[in-house]
């Protein structure tokens, strides 16, 4: 474990072979910059080009690697970067299920509370502060695919936009984007969980009619139809008794919930659907879930309720993303240099939950989370120890990744003049 040099050997050939399968296709300075920003993220710990260009250890003044790794971020066009997406993809599907996956839909946002000059700035509520502030920042839509064996989260859609961009058009443009993805990646046989602000009519009826099951938190405004006559979901809520019990563990705390389920129809598309409530996890309002899955008995209802306690892995992914890797103090200036970034970042955390998938069968994964230092000796989301392990790991490596990289020099000809 303590053998420092084979275990910096190890994770550099790791990062370079992930780079290669990343940038298979690409042009030589796009897989060079795909392989500094892998390694620079990794032993960084950083968004901020600044501490990804100190982590390359280059024998050039700082200025000059900040400058071309800024290039890169606004020069890249859109075919690299569908190129380096799609292998991307290809990887993704080597780590998750035949059928059957779960995909997680949830939004974000970026706080620059302090920024005044980037790109169209918008005003987002900051779902971090216990007020929900109103700043500036943006919004990002992200979708997570859980692993197969140990269900971590991996990210196959995210992106940065803002409200007051000419190319805006709507939010469900971005959901439904990620859909597509989804069913790209998963197939038509997956499950989408979402989160109350998903409650949409346009959703339900796209879910729906290309036969992706679902489940949905319902707002406590939604109406819906039960036998024949228009409630809110609130009021069913009150008139209904969860005798289904079912114990759920946050935060190494644990609940004791009480479940119940009925039969309603929804008004746009006057399709049945199965709403599930549930008791225990706030003393106000009950937790209401619309889903289309087949429930006939307790253990469809516990299967629905465990189904959408799942988005605890990305909001983990979220945590990871802004604690570990300071995603909210980026600072490049530009939507596309941000987006840019954001996908290299993706990929990186991709890279970790393959890694923490094969935590029981790979040596490699053992080490780095031994070499985090972490307090818990076992974690439902593994993001936050893995990247720490890489950090801690590659801060006793003395040279950079240039050493791994094949750069052609030109050899300049001297020209003679023969007397």
């Amino acid at each position: 474990m303590n053998n420092y040099t084979l275990n910096t050997y190890e994770i550099k050939r790791e990062i370079v072979n992930f780079s290669k399968k990343i940038s298979n296709g690409a042009n030589k300075s796009t897989s060079k910059f795909i392989m500094d920003m892998q390694y620079g993220l990794a032993k960084g710990g950083s968004c901020l080009i600044s501490e990804i260009s100190r982590s390359l250890d280059e024998d050039i003044k700082l200025n000059y690697t900040i400058e071309r790794l800024c290039n890169n971020l606004a020069n890249m066009y859109e075919d690299e970067e569908s190129l380096i997406w799609n292998n991307y993809l290809d990887e993704v599907k080597k780590h998750i299920c035949c059928e059957d996956n779960v995909v997680i839909f949830d939004d974000s946002d970026i706080n620059k509370e302090y920024s005044r000059k980037l790109e169209d700035l918008d005003r987002v509520i900051d779902a971090s502060s216990k007020d929900k502030r109103i700043v500036n920042g943006y919004h990002v839509c992200e979708a997570t695919v859980l692993t197969k064996n140990e269900s971590q989260p991996v990210s196959i859609y995210s992106k940065i936009y803002s409200c007051k961009s000419e190319a805006f058009e709507s939010k469900n443009t971005y959901t439904l984007e990620s859909i597509k993805v989804a069913e790209r990646v998963c197939g038509a046989n997956f499950t989408g969980v979402f989160d109350r602000g998903y409650d949409d009519n346009k959703i339900f009826t796209y879910m729906t009619n290309n036969h992706h099951r679902f489940v949905v938190r319902l707002d406590d405004t939604r109406t819906l139809l039960f036998k024949g006559k228009k409630k809110s979901v609130e009021e069913v809520s009150k008139t209904r008794k969860g005798k289904i019990l079912y114990k759920a563990l946050f935060d190494n705390e644990e609940y004791n919930l009480t479940l119940s389920y009925t039969k309603a129809t929804l008004p746009c598309n006057k399709r049945e659907y199965t709403l599930v409530i549930v008791y225990g996890l706030s003393e106000e309002h009950p937790m209401k879930l619309l889903t289309n899955i087949e429930v006939k008995n307790k253990e469809d209802v516990i299967k629905v309720a465990r189904l959408y306690f799942s988005r605890c892995r990305i909001e983990e992914h979220f945590r990871g993303k802004k604690q570990e890797y300071d995603f909210e103090n980026m600072r490049v200036r530009t939507l596309k240099s941000m987006n840019i970034l954001n996908m290299m970042l993706t990929i990186h955390l991709g890279h970790l939950a393959f890694l923490a998938d094969k935590i029981n069968k790979n040596l490699l994964t053992i080490k780095i989370i031994y070499a985090s230092k972490s307090l818990k000796q076992k974690s439902i989301v593994w993001l936050s120890q893995i990247a720490r392990g890489f950090k801690n790991i590659l801060a006793l490596a003395h040279e950079g990744i240039k050493e791994w990289q094949h750069i052609e020099k030109s050899e300049f000809i001297q020209l003679e003049l023969k007397l």
